[in-house]
């Protein structure tokens, strides 16, 4: 673990512009920010070096420029030797918390929580030069396509072919009228005759048109204005259809 953090920071070094102040202090510039290095106290003004026990980017930019070996400047508690002894002994097992003794001291309440002002905050600090986040993804190193012609390079906007009118499905392909093939149209010849009868003045029936006697009226078609359909039909509660009597 303690390399693969080594080598992460000697890749973000490369971005670091050094400045010598005396024998073992060194003024680092990385992006906006400026550091002090001590070589020999190996500590940094940014505490990467003093809080993870390994040289930061800023301190191997110094100690690339002095030449030295990184690997001398680790902690020792990430030597082996360290680790083997941190298991050398046997862990002892304890018994179940219910059977602790009880403590005589003053038992210690936590504090009550006071809510804060304002909605709680949920999303946690980033640290320096980490990328923000968003919930849309990128489309950097994708390759637009048109949805008219179906090519890429473009979009519908800056399309050759135009867009397509409205209504109309739209291929990629030949657009002229030879290369399509033959055409779908019937071919054109004498009209079909029309049923439909001529405006104007009546006319004869041709032999084409056929004429329909008018029928006779029947018995159930009545002369006459139509019935009010709102009208009263003076029929009474049980009185059959057709009855002429009223009920009293």
């Amino acid at each position: 673990m303690a390399m693969k953090v080594l080598q992460d920071n000697t890749t973000k070094s490369m971005k670091c512009s050094i400045e010598w102040n005396s024998d073992t202090g060194y003024e680092v510039l990385h992006g906006p920010y400026r550091h002090v290095v001590d070589i020999q106290r190996q500590i940094c003004s940014c505490r990467a070096w003093m809080l993870k026990g390994i040289p930061c980017p800023h301190a191997i930019a110094a100690l690339h420029h002095r030449k030295l070996d990184l690997i001398n400047y680790i902690s020792h508690w990430y030597n082996r030797e360290t680790y083997m002894k941190t298991y050398n002994y046997f862990i002892q097992p304890v018994m179940n918390l219910k059977m602790w003794p009880e403590s005589q001291n003053i038992f210690v309440i936590p504090p009550p929580v006071r809510k804060m002002p304002g909605r709680p905050g949920k999303k946690r600090k980033k640290e320096q030069g980490e990328t923000s986040k968003t919930g849309k993804l990128s489309k950097r190193g994708i390759e637009m396509s048109c949805s008219t012609c179906h090519n890429k390079g473009h979009n519908k906007r800056k399309c050759p072919l135009g867009a397509p009118t409205s209504g109309t499905n739209f291929t990629a392909g030949p657009s002229s009228r030879s290369a399509a093939g033959p055409s779908s149209r019937p071919p054109s010849g004498p009209a079909a005759p029309s049923l439909r009868p001529p405006s104007g003045p009546a006319a004869a029936p041709t032999s084409t048109q056929t004429v329909v006697p008018a029928a006779a009226p029947t018995s159930t078609q009545i002369a006459g204005p139509r019935a009010t359909p709102n009208a009263p039909t003076e029929r009474g509660r049980g009185r059959p259809k057709g009855s002429t009597e009223k009920v009293i």
